[in-house]
């Protein structure tokens, strides 16, 4: 064995530790809707086991717009055999924005009757303030149209983000963002998709 080839082990060992380190010391991360939003309007995070996405709706009975944030090359193109993981976790890389409509009814059990998920849940959120995120979202994924990709394994349209993707800003990390950005309290590192809700204290 060279010293470079030991060294390179010894670097993919050690990536192997730090991910496992993070692993263990990930948790629950907790979801407190705004308190008495005006012109409430439901949105829905979709657990899907290690990955989480957000559908809002954007109309009154219009389709529900489904976004998800992930690594190009794993999650947009699939390239996702056990030697990717470490390229994909480790370092900075292109990350990706996907998008798809949904003509489903806004209710938690029609969404798991037609999307094959862990779970679903709701949440009320501000009117202004889902719309306002709607338009940033579909005004990020129109303005990198040229790269465009779709993925039928996620059926999701997928587009270069100006966000790089790595183990601590990874899709469940973005989520948390847009929550916040929907006025909710969100508590817990974010790390994996354990999200919960819990009512605000009275």
């Amino acid at each position: 064995m060279t010293k470079k080839t030991r060294t390179m082990l010894e670097l993919i060992c050690l990536g192997g530790l730090t991910v496992a380190g993070l692993c263990l010391s990930s948790c629950t991360t907790s979801i407190v809707p705004p308190a008495d939003p005006v012109d409430p309007v439901s949105v829905y995070v979709i657990d899907y086991g290690r990955h989480t996405s957000l559908m809002l709706p954007r109309d009154e009975g219009g389709p529900l717009v489904e976004y998800a944030y992930g690594e190009w090359n794993w999650f947009a193109l699939d390239y996702s055999n056990w030697y990717n993981v470490f390229g994909t976790l480790l370092w900075p890389t292109q990350g990706a924005l996907g998008r798809w409509e949904w003509d489903i009814a806004p209710d938690p059990d029609a969404i798991r009757a037609r999307i094959v998920c862990d779970d679903v849940l709701e949440i009320d959120v501000a009117g202004e303030k889902k719309r306002a995120l709607l338009d940033r979202l579909d005004a990020r994924h129109t303005r990198r149209i040229d790269t465009l990709h779709h993925q039928p394994l996620y059926q999701l349209d997928f587009v270069h983000d100006d966000g790089t993707y790595h183990a601590l800003h990874n899709c469940n990390h973005v989520l948390a963002q847009w929550l916040r950005e929907l006025d909710c309290e969100v508590h817990g590192w974010s790390m994996f998709a354990t999200f919960v809700v819990h009512e605000r204290d009275k």
